[in-house]
């Protein structure tokens, strides 16, 4: 078994390609074994040499960013880091629908004149090229349709991928949690005319975080907190994305903000969200906590000030963020509900929750907003 990491770099620019190589391979650990200067190339490579993870450029030609991921995740399921030159809008529209076709993560990529940024981009890359290499990914049987229906694949190339057998939809798997003994949270407001529900999610969460916000209702009787940990300056291009999936208005949150029933409130990538008695928010910079925004910061705010009408919805990611903020939704008579381990990316969030036992439920993605809809449909009765 290699050792190594074996990474294929895909990207347009050969000097782009030059230094991805040249930072990846400063780690002994890793070794790129292949660069692709566009989307058909990228995979033949992967078809080939099937590495371990790739970097995907957003802009190429021949076939772009998106065409890729879907191709790569229909026909030869492998980790994907997309790595963006540019936040602009487009440039972010095509990397989150690159995540929504099964793209793991997302990094912007430096200048090629700052070498202090080229140092910082180093680190992180590494960081995030050793975690999402090891992520096993599931087959996305959407870019094997689309194709099919184009006609873009050759007849042996849809003999190939016949051999790929579909994933499996997780059974349904509920686990009850009795609320702990302790006292509930201090009531800090009156008690709340409309319940709050706060989403936590990393690692492969905005094509989750995506399916729930778009499965809810146009009368959603809940104000919703998205926290997602995501690299800096991709947080309002994803509310940008959620709101084409859903029929509620969303929008990046912003200081003194207040919470509204059937509004969906997006934590910008730099800041803490607090919930002030006064159900306005704070945004907040202090450095409590080693990953901002902090899910567990959130759902402890809200829980103190919502108390029973706080609900914590926990998604896939690496770590234990989000699991003491279940805890406090639960402890203060609210509601919690963990993603399975068999449709997460990364388990580790959502593991933590169930382990410290304030998961109070334990379900897919698709039976998530079932779950909420039922909780809340004594709130939706006239």
């Amino acid at each position: 078994m290699d050792p190594q990491l074996r990474i294929l770099v895909v990207d347009d620019s050969a000097l782009v390609r030059r230094m991805l190589r040249e930072v990846l391979e400063s780690d002994p650990g890793v070794r790129v074994v292949a660069e692709a200067a566009n989307g058909r190339e990228a995979l033949d490579r992967v078809a080939e040499l099937r590495p371990h993870l790739v970097t995907l450029d957003v802009r190429m030609p021949v076939m772009d960013g998106v065409e890729t991921t879907r191709q790569i995740m229909a026909y030869y399921p492998t980790p994907i880091l997309v790595l963006t030159a540019s936040l602009s809008s487009y440039d972010v529209d095509i990397t989150f629908k690159m995540l929504g076709a099964g793209a793991l993560d997302v990094m912007e990529k430096p200048q090629l004149a700052d070498a202090a940024a080229i140092e910082r981009c180093k680190r992180a890359l590494l960081r995030k090229v050793h975690l999402l290499a090891r992520v096993k990914v599931v087959t996305h049987l959407r870019g094997r349709r689309h194709e099919w229906a184009g006609g873009a694949l050759d007849p042996q190339a849809r003999r190939r991928a016949t051999g790929l057998a579909p994933a499996s939809d997780a059974p349904l798997r509920i686990l009850t949690a009795a609320h702990p003994s302790a006292a509930r949270a201090p009531a800090v407001a009156e008690a709340a005319p409309f319940p709050v529900i706060v989403i936590g999610a990393s690692t492969g969460g905005p094509r989750v975080v995506r399916q729930i916000v778009g499965g809810l209702p146009p009368d959603f009787p809940g104000a919703v907190l998205v926290v997602q940990h995501i690299a800096p300056g991709f947080s309002a291009g994803l509310a940008e994305w959620l709101a084409a999936a859903t029929p509620l208005p969303v929008r990046l949150a912003a200081e003194g903000d207040r919470l509204d029933p059937g509004v969906v409130l997006v934590a910008p990538d730099r800041f803490d969200l607090l919930v002030q008695p006064d159900g306005r928010l704070h945004l907040s910079g202090l450095p409590l906590l080693l990953q901002r925004p902090a899910i567990d910061i959130a759902m402890q705010s809200v829980a103190a000030v919502y108390r029973e009408s706080a609900v914590g919805i926990l998604l896939t990611g690496m770590g234990r963020d989000g699991a003491i903020g279940m805890q406090a939704i639960l402890r203060a008579g609210g509601y919690t509900i963990a993603q399975d381990e068999a449709s997460c990316t990364i388990f580790g969030m959502p593991r933590a929750a169930i382990e410290l036992g304030t998961a109070a439920s334990v379900l897919p993605p698709s039976r998530i907003v079932e779950a909420l809809l039922e909780r809340l449909t004594p709130t939706m009765r006239p």
